[in-house]
C-alpha cells in the first residue's frame, strides 16, 4: 500500500465524506495476490494517518509465517498498535490444513463481542471438531512443523513459477516478485488481452487454470491480469502450465 497516496486521498475528502470511511483493510505481509510486503515505515505511517483520521485497521495475515526472504519487515501492524485500533486476523488454513477453516481474531473486547455476535446469526459457530483439531495441532508443535517444511518447498516452487514465467511468458509482461505466499501475479500488457474471458479455454482446451485479475481490483480495471499458484502443483507440473499459459497468452 502506498501510505501517502492513501493520506492525500483522505486529506483530499471532506470531513462528512471522511465519517463515512470506517477502516483500512490491509494485508500487509506476502499479501494476496501480488506476494509483496509493507516497508516498516509504511506500517508506522499506516497507524499514523489511522490515529490521525481517527479509523479502525482490520490486518488479515493468512501469510507471515510463509515469507521466505532474508530481511523482509515481518512485524504485524498489531504489534506495534499503542491505540487498540488495529483488528487482526489469523487463519491455520494455509499454514495446517485448507480443510480447516479455523482463525482467530485480536481485537478491542467491544468489537470481538459484535463479531462473536454477528457470527452466530451466520453460522451459530466454528465446528467443535475443527477448532479441537486446530487446537491440538498448536499445542504438540505441528504447525511448526508443517511450516518448516512449507516455507523451502514454497520457495523453490517460486523460483520454478519465475523462471517459468520469464522463458514462456511474452515480454509485455509484469509479474510480481513475492516474498512469501502462494501467488505470482502477472499483468499481460496487450490491449484488448482479457484474462476472464480466455479462462475457460485455459481449462477446456489447455487444462490449465488461474484466477482472472479483475476480481482483484475494485475500479473495473485489472481484466489484462492474472493470479498463478504455486503451492500445490509439482515443480514438473508449474513449468508445463505456465508454458500452456504463456502459448496462450500469445495465440490470444
Amino acid at each position: 500500500m502506498k501510505t501517502e497516496e492513501l493520506e492525500d486521498k483522505l486529506r483530499k475528502l471532506g470531513e462528512d465524506e471522511r465519517k463515512k470511511i470506517k477502516f483500512i483493510y490491509t494485508i500487509p505481509i506476502a499479501q494476496n495476490p501480488a506476494g509483496v510486503s509493507m516497508t516498516i515505515d509504511r506500517k508506522k505511517h499506516l497507524l499514523e494517518i489511522a490515529s490521525q483520521y481517527d479509523l479502525l485497521i482490520i490486518e488479515d495475515d493468512p501469510y507471515s509465517f510463509l515469507v521466505f526472504e532474508d530481511g523482509v519487515d515481518r512485524a504485524t501492524l498489531k504489534s506495534m498498535d499503542r491505540e487498540d485500533r488495529v483488528v487482526y486476523l489469523g487463519t491455520v488454513s494455509k499454514i495446517l490444513a485448507p480443510g480447516l477453516r479455523v482463525g482467530w481474531i485480536v481485537a478491542p473486547g467491544d468489537i470481538a463481542r459484535k463479531i462473536e455476535m454477528i457470527k452466530q446469526y451466520v453460522d451459530l459457530h466454528t465446528s467443535t471438531l475443527t477448532q479441537l483439531v486446530a487446537a491440538e495441532a498448536i499445542k504438540r508443535g505441528v504447525v511448526e512443523k508443517v511450516v518448516s517444511r512449507a516455507v523451502p518447498t514454497y520457495k523453490s516452487k517460486r523460483d520454478t513459477m519465475l523462471k517459468a514465467i520469464r522463458d514462456y511468458f511474452p515480454d509485455y509482461t509484469w509479474y510480481s516478485k513475492p516474498i512469501g505466499g502462494m501467488f505470482v501475479f502477472a499483468y499481460i500488457y496487450k490491449t484488448g488481452f482479457d484474462a476472464g474471458k480466455l479462462l475457460p479455454k485455459a481449462i477446456e482446451e489447455y487444462k490449465v487454470a488461474y484466477v482472472p485479475g479483475g476480481s482483484f481490483h475494485v475500479d473495473g480495471t485489472g481484466k489484462n491480469s492474472m493470479r498463478l499458484s504455486f503451492s500445490y502443483p509439482s515443480h514438473e507440473q508449474i513449468e508445463a502450465g505456465i508454458a500452456r499459459i504463456g502459448k496462450l497468452i500469445k495465440e490470444a
